[in-house]
């Protein structure tokens, strides 16, 4: 019986993982979003370029 207890806590733990990666993703689609929708005045406010929105969102830089 424990052995079935240790398979199905190391699934969950599989899909916990992919949920958490799926939403991550979501996330940072979302700011990348919303940093686009800024005109390059804001943008040059908060120092960033359009071409490097990408690149600072998803950590690239």
């Amino acid at each position: 019986m424990a052995l079935f207890t240790a398979n199905k806590n190391a699934k969950s733990k599989k899909s916990t993982g992919l949920l958490a990666r799926f939403n991550e993703s979501a996330r940072l689609r979302r700011a990348e979003k919303a940093l686009l929708k800024l005109d390059d005045r804001m943008l040059s406010d908060i120092g960033v370029s359009r071409g490097d929105v990408h690149g600072k969102v998803w950590g690239q830089f």
